[in-house]
């Protein structure tokens, strides 16, 4: 198994608040420009590397940011280095998913070292534990189980039942995000959109 996270929270800060405060740029990024910002959630469908072609289509100055399927929040991520918004929603009709970004947000370091716990808790060999945790997930709704979950399943696709349960298996090729990696994009994330994110539950009216 790699070896625990070891980069300081102080250095993580530290590179992401570059990124918060960098001179605006108002030349559309190139993908290799955006997949330098932070990303923790990597979910199938995320608009990360559609965002340079998006971003013709938005203005230069925005007030307030919408991302009414947020997700990964990708292109809020994007916006909030780019655009410099004033005010961000992030919405989602998954409620773990608006818990986990809530939780990235308001304690990155506790969310990072819960994810690294769970990460960690894989066994050379056994086959169940993805299984464990997401029965743990269907039980409690846990949102760092549901990263976890999303992160190791087959080709991040998320899949649920009509009863809300996540119902994907593993991928049997890759543990998922380590935690050093995990810990630097939860970070960065919450350095990014801080203090300016709101994030909302429910259908997008």
């Amino acid at each position: 198994m790699p070896r625990p996270a070891s980069r300081s929270i102080a250095a993580c800060q530290e590179r992401f608040e570059g990124l918060r405060r960098a001179p605006y740029r108002s030349d559309d990024q190139g993908e290799t420009d955006m997949l330098k910002l932070p990303h923790p959630i990597p979910y199938q469908g995320s608009k990360r590397s559609l965002a340079p072609l998006i971003a013709s289509y938005i203005p230069a100055e925005v007030d307030t940011w919408f991302e009414p399927f947020a997700g990964s929040a990708a292109m809020s991520i994007w916006a909030a280095h780019y655009r410099r918004p004033k005010r961000i929603v992030l919405g989602d009709s998954l409620e773990p998913i608006c818990a986990l970004w809530r939780a990235i947000l308001e304690g990155p370091e506790r969310t990072a070292k819960r994810y690294a716990e769970i990460w960690h808790g894989q066994k050379e060999g056994d086959q169940e534990y993805f299984n464990r945790v997401r029965d743990r997930y269907n039980a409690e709704r846990d949102p760092v189980d549901l990263l976890y979950l999303i992160c190791r399943c087959v080709k991040n696709a998320v899949r649920f039942n009509s009863k809300g349960r996540f119902t994907q298996s593993h991928d049997k090729r890759r543990l998922g995000m380590q935690p050093e990696k995990m810990a630097r994009a939860i970070l960065g994330a919450s350095t990014v959109l801080r203090g300016r994110t709101e994030v909302r539950h429910g259908d997008w009216l």
